[in-house]
């Protein structure tokens, strides 16, 4: 992930929660839900962020969180030390490519994440990689409007989301088949169903 990226996070740490945490809030719930989390799996999460999701998790799971900024991550570490989650491990790191060996994870799950990463296709190939074969892959992101006419300003305005760090308009669908994913399931989540969850299982290497 460039520089620019890290930095614009950076930034945003110290009011992520106020602010994305809100909107964000309903596609988080029912992205955890979806995983159906069992007890003594190993979960990934993939741009964990300041790890709003974290409480989520019960405490017999293994939760390891990475993520590009170091200030995001602090965030989390503060909310994994208030709410006592010896369970939870983070780590300071980029998703195209993680320092993990190869079939570690039960679970993977990347929220808010492929749109903003240099190389997407190469993000979503380690998160296969890291992920055991016949695990599932979880994928929240923004994807925008059905609206035609929304959808037309979206991509116009897509350089700007791009400088901001909201990420870039891209078919997900096109990304996933590059990949060999294939959807099991999906939901439209948040304000306006403007993000999309979907599930995947990794059964191609």
């Amino acid at each position: 992930m460039s520089e620019r990226v890290k930095k614009v996070y950076s930034f945003y740490a110290h009011t992520y929660d106020s602010f994305f945490g809100k909107i964000l809030e309903h596609g988080r719930y029912v992205a955890f839900n979806m995983m159906n989390v069992k007890p003594n799996e190993k979960i990934l999460e993939v741009g964990v962020g300041t790890g709003l999701s974290l409480p989520l998790y019960p405490k017999e799971v293994d939760i390891t969180g990475i993520d590009i900024s170091q200030e995001m991550l602090d965030k989390a570490e503060a909310k994994k030390q208030y709410y006592g989650l010896s369970n939870i491990n983070l780590y300071n790191m980029d998703a195209s490519s993680m320092n993990f060996p190869d079939n570690v994870f039960d679970k993977v799950i990347a929220s808010h994440v492929i749109t903003v990463v240099t190389d997407p296709l190469r993000a979503l190939n380690e998160i296969k990689r890291v992920c055991k074969k016949g695990g599932e892959i979880f994928i929240l992101n923004y994807v925008g409007s059905n609206n035609k006419m929304i959808s037309t300003i979206e991509r116009l305005i897509s350089p700007l989301r791009d400088r901001l760090g909201l990420g870039k308009h891209f078919d997900l669908d096109d990304l996933l088949n590059n990949a060999r994913l294939s959807i099991e399931c999906e939901y439209r989540v948040n304000i306006l169903k403007m993000c999309r969850l979907v599930k995947c299982k990794n059964v191609c290497a």
